[in-house]
């Protein structure tokens, strides 16, 4: 397969010696599109226009011509007819040769001229839709940049992409394609990060920010320290997981292969017993001719590589036709909530007041204390803190209390901010409207924080992780077109109830650890469901892995790259429903290639057997539903991704 590989001593793309080199048959036909193989497809054609006006008859007295054309024009089927048998294997080609030599051998010259080019005409379309699809991949590769501004022993220096090292600065200018995965260490851009994620508008990039080889920096000038190069960024990555998608068999691919072969045996069967019951040589010549699954073998791989082309475009990046196929037949999509359908970031949602305190008052003792927390929650009330310029104050005598909260002095006076605990240790009382406010809070799977100074409550802060904008929508998706849709997550069962109800998926369960989750797939797989599993691709790499396809959703993540079947580059929920679209869609046409192609077959067959197809009119049946085939597998390149409905 003509491909892009990646040299693992260097991290440098380079293209392999052989197209052909690849695991496989993986397009039975494979020809050259070389200028030799236009030029004996326009030589033929020469020779069919002159056949057909009949030039030839004040010449000689048998269309020579014709006969000398199909042999030249036609080796290229000869040979890998030869190639076959010598393998024992049946293929169109040697079935084709069989009806060429056959259609010779009766004086048939202009149909066997016909045949040959149409066959051939047919195998070269349908490399070029082959070649479409894979060169784009080298396009990405070419479209990184050769030269880039390094800064090295104090100077600034233009050199090649494969000289610069890990831990070295380099400058990206306005318009400019990153060549390495790396964080900004100055500067201040918005980067197109569509090759990596399939985002269609541009990421703000700041001091601190993750930027991937492959974007492209819009407008300001980043500097940016290099963490990796080569085949080790993520851009290098997901080409080399493309690469090895087209080199895998996907099962539904081989069952065309067998098909292929199969209806090679049918249509030599067909053709001695119409032989045997008509004896007529050219009535068995055409059955020979109509009967093919050149556009099912052909274009069950051109779907398959159509569907994982489709998917990369748009930052889905699918790791074999094997996924591919089995995303077609999911019936159940078991979520993962921390990072899947919530943000992972706690927010405040809301605050309460008692004994006369403000909003701002309680907001303030909370982050006096929680300032250099490292807590989730703590860092959440800060951030609400500054969103609100609300100033802090340094505190002193800082404790904290596992699984409680923590103290400190403020002017001269004791902060608490925890849990219900915190305070009955200090004898501190908690009003009831506040305990069952709390209780509430837990109920609705949010957490309140209590504060208080001295032996006075001030209120409490409740905070909550936040459903991702599209989670909702997504989810009642997958509902709409009949998945049956399971939360599991590792929160306790009443913020799994709580973000299950919200979200409207069928079943929502919580206080589960990572082997759990697996049990839970595991008992999904006996009774016969067929689960994708979608997760952050880190504490869900069991359940992944087990599922019948794992998908995870890292952000460009190494762990997420590695351990899904399915990886969505993004955190939009929605590519979900995406992929699972293309799978569908790519099946679809796979089927429908697989029933037309036995169809077109049987009619031809029972028309040739009867005597109402000429060989001539078998051979552009068998040539145009080829086509049609693999046309309509190859309007996959082409379309949009869709959105299932």
């Amino acid at each position: 397969m003509n491909g892009v590989a990646v040299n693992r001593e260097t991290g440098d793309h380079c293209l392999p010696e052989n197209p052909r080199d690849h695991n496989g048959d993986h397009l039975e036909h494979d020809h050259d599109d070389s200028a030799a193989e236009y030029l004996r497809l326009g030589l033929m054609a020469i020779v069919i226009v002159a056949s057909l006006t009949g030039w030839w008859k004040h010449l000689m007295s048998r269309d020579w011509l014709a006969f000398a054309a199909t042999l030249i024009g036609g080796y290229p089927i000869f040979q890998e007819a030869w190639e076959n048998l010598r393998k024992r294997r049946m293929t169109m080609e040697l079935s084709m040769t069989i009806a060429l030599v056959a259609a010779l051998c009766i004086g048939q010259f202009l149909t066997a001229l016909v045949i040959a080019f149409f066959v051939l005409f047919a195998e070269l379309l349908e490399g070029y839709t082959v070649g479409g699809g894979r060169r784009a991949i080298e396009k990405l590769i070419e479209s990184l940049p050769r030269q880039v501004t390094v800064r090295r022993d104090g100077q600034e220096r233009e050199l090649s992409t494969q000289e610069i090292r890990r831990g070295e600065t380099i400058i990206i200018r306005p318009g400019s394609r990153i060549p390495a995965d790396g964080e900004v260490c100055k500067g201040h851009s918005f980067v197109d990060q569509s090759p990596i994620t399939g985002e269609s508008l541009p990421i703000e990039k700041i001091g601190g920010s993750k930027v991937f080889a492959g974007t492209i920096n819009e407008d300001g000038v980043l500097e940016v320290r290099v963490e990796k190069i080569g085949r080790d960024t993520t851009f290098g990555k997901i080409i080399e997981i493309v690469e090895q998608a087209e080199k895998s068999k996907a099962p539904v691919e081989r069952v065309s292969d067998r098909l292929a072969a199969g209806l090679v045996y049918f249509a030599l069967g067909a053709a001695v017993l119409t032989f045997i019951v008509t004896r007529n040589l050219t009535s068995t010549i055409a059955v020979i001719i109509v009967a093919g699954a050149c556009g099912v073998a052909a274009g069950t791989p051109l779907a398959i590589l159509a569907g994982i082309g489709s998917a990369a475009r748009r930052g889905i990046i699918i790791k074999g036709g094997l996924y591919l196929e089995q995303l077609s037949r999911v019936d159940t999509v078991v979520l993962d909530k921390t990072g899947t359908l919530t943000l992972g970031v706690p927010e405040v949602t809301s605050i309460t007041t008692l004994n006369g305190a403000s909003e701002d008052e309680v907001l303030r003792t909370a982050a006096i204390a929680e300032q250099h927390s490292e807590h989730p929650l703590g860092e959440a009330i800060v951030r609400r803190a500054r969103e609100r310029h609300v100033p802090l104050r340094e505190y002193a005598n800082l404790r904290y209390l596992p699984g409680k909260g923590l103290t400190c002095e403020d002017n001269g006076s004791e902060i608490l901010v925890g849990s219900r605990a915190l305070f009955e240790e200090r004898g501190v009382v908690v009003p009831g409207e506040l305990l069952a406010e709390s209780a509430g809070a837990k109920s609705a799977g949010q957490t309140a924080v209590l504060v208080g100074r001295d032996r006075r409550v001030l209120g409490a802060v409740t905070l909550s992780d936040q459903l991702r904008a599209e989670a909702r929508q997504a989810v009642a998706r997958l509902k709409s077109l009949g998945f049956r849709t399971i939360l599991l997550t590792g929160d306790n069962s009443n913020t799994a109830k709580a973000i299950g109800d919200s979200l409207g998926v069928d079943e929502a369960i919580g206080d589960l650890l990572p082997q759990q989750k697996l049990e839970k797939i595991r008992s999904l797989l006996e009774r016969g469901k067929k689960v994708a599993m979608v997760g952050d691709g880190v504490n869900d790499a069991p359940a992944l892995a087990e599922a019948m396809v794992g998908v995870a959703m890292g952000e460009g993540t190494d762990v997420a790259l590695e351990t899904a079947d399915v990886t969505l580059m993004t955190s939009d929920l929605s590519r979900l429903l995406e992929v699972l679209a293309i799978s569908k869609r790519c099946y679809g046409v796979i089927m429908f290639n697989f029933w037309g192609t036995i169809l077109v077959d049987i009619a031809g067959i029972v028309l040739a057997f009867f005597g109402l197809l000429a060989p001539i009119i078998a051979a552009l049946i068998h040539v145009g539903s080829e086509l049609g085939f693999i046309l309509n597998s190859a309007r996959l390149f082409r379309q949009a991704p869709p959105v299932p409905s």
